[in-house]
């Protein structure tokens, strides 16, 4: 155990005094953090922004230029249909209304042009559609209030939203789908940055050799190299909190609007995604040093390291959408490797910990694990291990 302390020591001292370590596995995620978060908060109060909105109206009788004003939206009009979709074609216009003349009912139909593939475009549909319905609201109360109707005549099914609380109080949407994809993606990339320099590195500097004929064991050593490793990962991973609890501190408008309802990460979700992260990033050293060993110099284990970083990527990404589905609360999703993790970290960003989850969870990647050091000790303790060519 002792020569083991010892390797580990000599491997996380040689990692710290890498820049390249420092920086990919700790500033990184830290940085990338805060920056997408200054960045959607900023979106978000764009998109948000009604006042913003510039609609053009074909000039006509109908007067809805006070409408769309009444709606929090600017308006600028045109002279023909043909010039505003030229406007919309040309970028320079979102939308453009047409009035059309009055029924003989009274009706005034709007014809509404915009690019469907703009986003935009849909943005400021949506705005107007609700100054249209807001003004035909105000329009019926008048007609049936003059008529001595009840406002509840016209609305015979009324619907009326109730909050029901689920779990403890959790972060907002945006950044349960972000951070759980952030936090597997470093756990991985964070030790991935230096894995090939492990045990190919090695090799190709010529410095394997001198390593193997000390007194310490090769168990020993491939041991504290995965111990080291895992450290990494686990640090890297955690970095990612990092990055959420000091984008919460600037007084920005993108951190003021993603955390509106507070930082939403509590105690208990703290503490449950250190307990997922463990067996995680125990899992992803075992792989990394297994490819390290494996590989005969750096350029190989950096092509295998691609493929197998690609794995880990994809079961991650699917755990930003997997709640739009009802796949979240599948049991069988906890026996997926990397799947499982991300979705519970994000049941516990939610406030909704499911403790037999969490505990299959944790139990699979103990498994893989163990099975994935078993396969790099061996790997390690080959004769081969020597190749390098």
């Amino acid at each position: 155990m002792k020569d083991t302390i010892t390797v580990v020591r000599k491997e996380l001292t040689e990692m710290f005094r890498d820049k390249r370590v420092r920086f990919n596995a700790f500033i990184m995620p830290i940085f990338l953090i805060v920056a997408i978060v200054q960045l959607l908060g900023f979106i978000i109060n764009t998109a948000a922004s009604a006042t913003k909105t510039t609609v053009y109206v074909v000039k006509g009788d109908a007067p809805i230029d006070e409408t769309m004003t009444k709606g929090g939206l600017g308006v600028k009009t045109v002279a023909t249909v043909d010039e505003g979709i030229k406007l919309i074609q040309q970028e320079k216009a979102k939308l453009v209304l047409a009035p059309q003349p009055p029924t003989t009912d009274g009706q005034i139909k709007i014809e509404a042009y915009y690019d469907p593939k703009q986003q935009t475009g849909n943005l400021a549909l949506a705005g107007v559609k609700q100054a249209f319905s807001t003004a035909n609201q105000v329009t019926l109360s008048a007609t049936l209030s003059e008529k001595k109707i009840p406002l509840a005549a016209a609305e015979h099914y009324k619907l009326v939203p109730k909050e029901v609380k689920v779990g403890e109080a959790g972060a907002g949407a945006m950044i349960v789908a972000m951070l759980p994809y952030m936090i597997v993606l470093f756990a991985f990339s964070g030790g991935m940055s230096m894995a090939a320099d492990l045990v190919a590195g090695e090799k190709d500097k010529n410095t394997l050799e001198t390593l193997l004929i000390t007194p310490v064991g090769r168990n020993q050593i491939v041991l504290g190299k995965f111990l080291a490793l895992a450290c990494v990962c686990f640090l890297s991973s955690t970095s990612c909190l990092v990055g959420m609890v000091v984008a919460s501190l600037l007084k920005s408008p993108g951190s003021n609007e993603m955390f509106k309802d507070g930082f939403g990460v509590t105690p208990v979700a703290a503490a449950t995604i250190m307990l997922l992260l463990v067996p995680l990033v125990a899992f992803f050293a075992s792989i990394l040093i297994a490819i390290s060993s494996y590989a005969k110099n750096p350029r190989e284990a950096q092509t295998y390291l691609a493929l197998v970083n690609f794995l880990v990527i994809m079961p991650a990404i699917f755990s930003q959408v997997i709640g739009l589905t009802d796949l979240g609360s599948k049991l069988w999703i906890n026996l997926v490797p990397v799947l499982n993790t991300a979705n519970n970290i994000r049941g516990a960003l939610l406030g909704k910990t499911d403790w037999l989850a969490v505990s299959i969870t944790v139990a699979v990647s103990a498994v893989l694990a163990a099975i994935a050091i078993k396969v790099a000790v061996t790997l390690f303790n080959r004769e081969q291990v020597l190749i390098r060519v």
